[in-house]
This record gives C-alpha cells, sequence and structure tokens, in this order.
C-alpha cells in the first residue's frame, strides 16, 4: 500500500471503505461506510470483525467509486487477527492486497509475543526501513483501525494511544482528547504521526489530526464519523 493511500486510510490513515459485499464471521460485526475527500465521495469501505474475550479477527475491504474511480482505481483487502491482553490486541497475523492501476503489492506479517518477527512481500518504500523489534506491542495498520472504530464501551473511549507497524514504517495512532456532544454523542481526537522509516519529503507532512465521533448504540457507543485533515485536505468516512 502505497504511503498516500495508507495515510487516507489508518488515519485514514486509514481511510477507507468497502465492496459491494462483505465475507462474513461467524458472529460477526460488519459496518460499512462512505469515504470523502473534500466532500466528495471517493470509495467506500466495508468492515466485518469477530471478537471475544481472548481472541479478534477482522477484514476490511475499500475500492474508489464515482468520478475518482473513472480516473484512477484503487481497491485494498486487508485481514488481521490475534489475541487479546485485557483491552489491548496482540496481532498474530496481518495481510494486505492492494492495487493501483497497474501496481499491485501483497504483504504479509506474522508477529509472536507482540514482535513483528516476519514480513513478506513489497512495503512501497526505499527509505532506511525500522527494526520491529524496537516495538513491542505494536499494532498493524488494520488492528489499529479496528481499536479506532469498534463498538466501545463509553468509558473505554478516548484512551487509543497506539504504535503502528506495516512491515516497513513506524506510525503512532492516538485519540486521548474527549469532548461530550448532544444527543449522547462523544468525540475522541488526536493524531495519526509518521515516526520514523519514511523518507525526508515523507516526514514533512508527519502528522495529520484526526477525530473520530461515535453516537450510542444500546449500551455502547459506535464510531458514525471519521475526519482526518491531509495535506491533500479533509478525508471523512460516514457510517452507513
Amino acid at each position: 500500500m502505497t504511503v498516500k493511500i495508507r495515510l487516507t486510510f489508518v488515519a485514514l490513515a486509514a481511510l477507507l471503505t468497502a465492496l459491494g459485499a462483505t465475507t462474513a464471521l461467524a458472529d460477526s460485526s460488519q459496518a460499512r461506510y462512505d469515504v470523502r475527500l473534500i466532500g466528495a465521495k471517493v470509495g467506500e469501505m466495508a468492515m466485518a470483525s469477530n471478537e471475544t474475550a481472548s481472541a479478534y479477527s477482522t477484514r476490511a475491504r475499500f475500492a474508489t467509486t464515482g468520478a475518482l474511480s473513472a480516473l484512477k482505481q484503487a481497491s485494498f483487502d486487508l485481514s488481521a487477527s490475534g489475541g487479546k491482553s485485557g483491552n489491548r490486541f496482540v496481532p498474530r497475523s496481518y495481510s494486505e492486497v492492494t492495487s493501483e492501476g497497474r501496481r499491485s503489492t501483497n504483504l504479509k506479517i506474522s508477529f509472536s509475543g507482540g514482535v513483528a518477527t516476519r514480513v513478506t512481500g513489497d512495503t512501497g518504500s526505499s527509505a532506511p526501513a525500522v527494526n520491529p523489534r524496537t516495538l513491542p506491542g505494536a499494532y498493524d495498520p488494520l488492528t489499529a483501525l479496528y481499536a479506532a472504530l469498534r463498538d466501545q464501551a463509553p468509558n473505554q473511549l478516548c484512551s487509543l494511544n497506539a504504535d503502528v507497524y506495516d512491515g516497513h514504517r513506524h506510525a503512532r495512532l492516538s485519540l486521548t482528547s474527549r469532548k461530550a456532544l448532544d444527543g449522547g454523542r462523544v468525540q475522541c481526537s488526536g493524531q495519526y504521526r509518521r515516526i520514523a522509516g519514511y523518507s525526508t519529503s515523507e516526514l514533512r507532512h508527519s502528522a495529520a489530526p484526526v477525530s473520530i465521533i461515535y453516537v450510542p448504540q444500546g449500551n455502547a457507543m459506535r464510531a458514525d464519523t471519521v475526519v482526518v485533515r491531509t495535506r491533500y485536505g479533509k478525508v471523512s468516512m460516514h457510517r452507513r
């Protein structure tokens, strides 16, 4: 996945949403989002996830739509799974299949004991890579996105502060500022920051402000709107 798509993804830097049908997971939750750039719809994303007290698995699919699709087609299919320790996720595997016009990638990361131990495929960067041993407990990009977008108890909101390792680069996703809104909604704000493994030019734009608005859904809070302010403009995700 290129840096531009990854930023417009996870933080969105992630930002992304969905191909028509999502592969269902047993006892899974599913979510679909419209993705907009400066107000115009540019893509759709779908996520299907399964979480228990000790494990999780999640999959996300994204594709460009509309006028942007006519100019530049891009898609990805990501999956991640692992264990849980309290409210922390412990990734075991991550896979990423992306397509941008004539360019496609197939990346896989294996984790053991909270540390990435094996990376295969094209990471899309010629900058010096980060040593994953220096990042114990880091999340892969999809686990980081899932941690931000999954349904959560009200008292768990706005506590995400995770290192992110994509097989080459180190970034950090933080959502620690909390603001109460009307109707029981809560806004969590923070940033997605590039730290290492990026080129000098990429580090000139190292931080992207991120905010997520959660709405009440039964006894939980559900991510409804995501906004990421990038140097390309405001990217937003709107749950259907």
